[in-house]
């Protein structure tokens, strides 16, 4: 049956009952009014998406290593409903609770950073050792993700892979950006490992290459080797 004809019969229907019932109650075609006119928004809801309207949203995944959140999703004019029926043709991934990927955009290198991030509301800092990965420096193989978010961040559903939460509101100052991701600055990141248990020889390396690369300044470097001195000799 074409859209058109469910509207008529709804609107038959409409005429024809006890009007001491309510309408969504009437079955029509043996089918609830209220079912009917669900599957005519799902008919129509696509055509009012525009093109434009839907490359928004591929370049704020884009922007994002192909990932996007509902929330982001309503700042670009596409509502959860006409989320959910992208996946269902194609067009999107639902990969987890408010989260979809482009499939058409390629994987990066740090998908799985990127999409810890976006599963954690796009409210959360890469940290701790997965910062460390994500500025490329010593040789630590971190077996979670490693996230900061705010106190008041509680992700409702766990993503795809482990990831360990960090709960702290970072000062401005301590949080960059790299490859386009929320990190821990390098030195915040040396402090945070040092208080999570990493290897004091990772962190030794790290710092090494992060004053080589211009990361640390000698001034900071000198301090984060004191501190690891300080904690070494209290043991």
């Amino acid at each position: 049956m074409h859209v058109p004809e469910y509207l008529a019969t709804v609107k038959t229907a409409g005429r024809s009952r006890d009007p001491g019932r309510t309408q969504d109650r009437a079955p029509v075609g043996g089918h609830p009014a209220s079912m009917l006119c669900a599957q005519t928004y799902l008919f129509d809801t696509l055509k009012h998406m525009n093109q434009p309207i839907f490359d928004s949203l591929v370049e704020t995944a884009s922007d994002h290593h192909g990932y996007v959140t509902t929330l982001q999703a309503r700042d670009v004019g596409i509502d959860p409903t006409q989320m959910r029926l992208l996946a269902r043709r194609g067009r999107l991934e639902h990969v987890a609770r408010g989260v979809y990927r482009v499939p058409v955009l390629p994987r990066s290198e740090h998908d799985d950073l990127a999409f810890a991030v976006a599963w954690a509301r796009g409210r959360a800092v890469i940290s701790h050792e997965s910062a460390l990965v994500l500025h490329g420096l010593s040789d630590v193989n971190p077996s979670v993700v490693h996230l900061t978010v705010p106190p008041d961040n509680h992700p409702r559903a766990q993503g795809s892979g482990p990831v360990r939460i960090h709960r702290c509101a970072l000062p401005e100052g301590d949080v960059t950006m790299v490859d386009g991701l929320p990190v821990a600055t390098v030195a915040r990141t040396i402090v945070d490992c040092h208080e999570l248990g990493t290897d004091p020889a990772q962190l030794r390396l790290a710092i090494r290459q992060a004053r080589q690369s211009g990361e640390l300044s000698p001034a900071k470097a000198e301090s984060l080797e004191s501190l690891l001195d300080r904690r070494a000799a209290q043991r």
